[in-house]
Parts: structure tokens; sequence; C-alpha cells
């Protein structure tokens, strides 16, 4: 399943006005999720992925987020904080940053990789884990359309 879909709900659940739109976009993303998916998009749409229970986190801080941005954008960091300042949000500040060097890149992202992605941020632990955590964001960022980008971090 490609993760522009997710994406796109997302980008729709934010835009909504009232309770049935909200409950018709989250609808219409379960009806198009396969069933083995369906547990990880319902942690997605919670911000998650994982239960809280298994006490999964990303550990990644917005600092190296921003780092991930800028490399991946190809914007320098003081570039990154500016739109950073302007937006208020990494995620967009993410959409507009890859808007400008990648708005024509194709949807190429599945759901798997960007989960399969989170979980190995997750568990870079010990020496060389800011590294690799940043290593591996900026693979995803680069695999991203905007959109994708600007989805593509839950909390934790």
């Amino acid at each position: 399943m490609q993760y522009e879909l997710v994406a796109e709900t997302y980008r729709d659940l934010e835009r909504a006005t009232g309770r049935l739109q909200l409950i018709e976009h989250l609808a219409a993303l379960l009806t198009r999720t396969p069933p083995e998916l369906l547990p990880t998009i319902s942690y997605l749409c919670q911000a998650q992925i994982a239960p809280e229970f298994a006490g999964i986190k990303l550990g990644l801080a917005d600092k190296l987020a921003a780092r991930a941005l800028a490399e991946a954008a190809g914007a320098t960091g003081e570039r990154v904080l500016a739109v950073l300042r302007d937006t208020g949000d990494l995620g967009q500040s993410a959409e507009q940053l890859l808007a400008e060097t990648a708005a024509v890149r194709p949807a190429t992202l599945q759901v798997g990789r960007v989960v399969d992605t989170l979980h190995a941020i997750a568990a870079s632990a010990g020496p060389g884990s800011q590294t690799q955590k940043l290593t591996l964001l900026v693979e995803l960022l680069r695999a991203a359309t905007p959109l994708e980008a600007r989805r593509s971090r839950p909390a934790g």
C-alpha cells in the first residue's frame, strides 16, 4: 500500500471541519487498507508505530530531524530554521522545502518501508546511533514526496 494514500488522508483529516467528515476520511482509508496492514495503519493514525504498552519511542529529537531535512532537501541548516520559524511545524517545513526541490518526485513509498524505517530509527542505540538515525531519516525523506515528508514522523 502506498504511503501517499495515508499522507493524503492525514491532510484531509487536518482540513475536515466536522466530526462526520473525520469519520468519512478515516473510513475511506481503512476500507482501502489491506487486512494485514490494518493494525499498522491504526497505529499510524494515532501517531504511533506500535502499541503504547510496547514502549517503542523514536528517540528522534527535532534538532536531528531538522538536520536530516536539511540534508535531504539540499538546504542549509539556516534555511531549515528560517522555514521552521515561518511555519512553526517541522512537518510543514519539510513539505515546503521538498516542494522546492522535489515537487515532481513520484510517490513510491510503501507503508511497510516507512514503518520499517521508523522501527529501525527507534531501535538504534549506543555509539553511533545518532548518525544511524540521521542516515535512516535522510533516506526516507529523499524517497518521499513533499506531502509524504510532512506526514512521515509520528510522535515519540
